[in-house]
């Protein structure tokens, strides 16, 4: 979703940079740097922030790096999240697969793959977006995405109506 995809973006960022740095010196000796790396995380909304309603979020975050010597970078991301409802106590599980990738001298970063996959907690599918979205890679601002990505609304659009609510 957008606000998922644009936080971890920034992660994902700022893991390029540090990555970028840790290879400056050795990339003519080694073509390609791989990095692996994962993270948790917990995210509070109290109700009027993002939703209507109190809500919560917990998350686990792999992030597949990959940086070649003429600069073109590939990061492979896996978020598995649990979104819940607090006032109501409905929860939705999301596990979500997508690739961004930085052409060497491109001022454009594009994200593609699924973004969000809910499930309810019988293991219903809820919602899939999924799609392709093209980013300016100095500014973040959103140049061009395919309809089903959900790369123009909010991540308040999306996930609070999924939870039973409405976005603040």
């Amino acid at each position: 979703m957008k606000a998922n995809a644009l936080i971890f973006a920034g992660l994902c960022g700022l893991a390029v940079a540090l990555a970028l740095a840790m290879t400056a010196g050795s990339a003519s000796a080694d073509p390609a740097f791989h990095n692996r790396f994962s993270f948790p995380g917990e995210m509070d909304f109290p109700a009027g922030t993002l939703c209507d309603f109190n809500s919560n979020e917990t998350f686990t975050v792999v992030v597949d790096f990959t940086a070649t010597a003429n600069g073109a970078s590939t990061t492979v991301i896996t978020e598995s999240i649990t979104h819940n409802n607090l006032d109501t106590g409905y929860s939705l599980t999301e596990v979500d697969h997508f690739t961004i990738e930085s052409p060497p001298g491109s001022s454009t970063v594009i994200q593609a793959g699924i973004f969000s996959h809910l499930r309810d907690a019988s293991g219903n599918n809820v919602l899939v977006r999924a799609g392709e979205a093209t980013f300016d890679a100095s500014s973040g601002q959103l140049i061009s995405f395919t309809p089903n990505s959900a790369a123009d609304q909010s991540f308040a659009q999306v996930i609070c109506p999924a939870l039973g609510g409405n976005p603040a």
